[in-house]
């Protein structure tokens, strides 16, 4: 009689635990991403001949949650000053790594842009680089998108370099309701089991 009674205590703690592990468990479906930005770029379009601190480029990393819709990838620093003698439009581009959780992995992501030189110079990123990344079964697709930054007279300028992000994984929280209901199931098994029990040892005593 008492291994019966500890039998059934077992299964009800076990049966607890179960409902309060659904109930309290991390979002094992949050997903973070960062960037890490690079280095600062001199001298672009210098038409000096020489090395100059203008026009800069400063590309700063980020993080936060991956969702789906816009997110931000760099601020950006646009430094410009007056060294135009013609004016001139020069292509560059910049490569920092994006690293995403959850198995996503790290990747290279390089960002092409112009910078068009004149008495008020603009830094134009040419959106549409892309990285894919697979989580789960679940493939995340980031595109970056177009940004001006300008026409800069001279001085700092800065802004948010921005990403869509499409495809996110299908994940639909566990609702309350349905770890009252699996409870229920378990608690139904209980009293079956519990019922046989009661009927085989009636059994045994007749």
């Amino acid at each position: 009689m008492s291994n019966r009674i500890v039998s059934k205590t077992t299964l009800a703690a076990a049966l607890v635990a179960v409902a309060a592990s659904i109930s309290f468990a991390p979002d094992a479906y949050a997903i973070t991403y960062s960037t890490s930005g690079t280095s600062e770029l001199f001298s672009l379009g210098d038409q000096m001949g020489t090395a100059s601190d203008y026009d800069q480029l400063m590309v700063n990393g980020v993080s936060g949650a991956l969702t789906t819709g816009q997110i931000t990838l760099n601020t950006l620093s646009f430094t410009a000053g007056v060294n135009a003698y013609v004016p001139a439009t020069y292509t560059y581009s910049f490569n920092e790594t994006m690293t995403v959780s959850n198995g996503g992995g790290t990747q290279t992501l390089t960002v092409p842009f112009n910078i068009s030189i004149d008495t008020a110079d603009t830094i134009s990123i040419l959106g549409g680089s892309s990285l894919a990344f697979t989580v789960g079964n679940s493939i995340w697709d980031v595109v970056v998108n177009a940004l001006t930054l300008g026409p800069n007279p001279g001085g700092t300028m800065t802004a948010n370099l921005t990403a869509t992000v499409t495809d996110p994984p299908g994940v639909t929280p566990i609702p309350g309701t349905l770890v009252l209901f699996a409870s229920g199931i378990g608690l139904i098994g209980l009293i079956g089991w519990w019922k046989k029990q009661r009927d085989a040892s009636a059994g045994a005593i007749a």
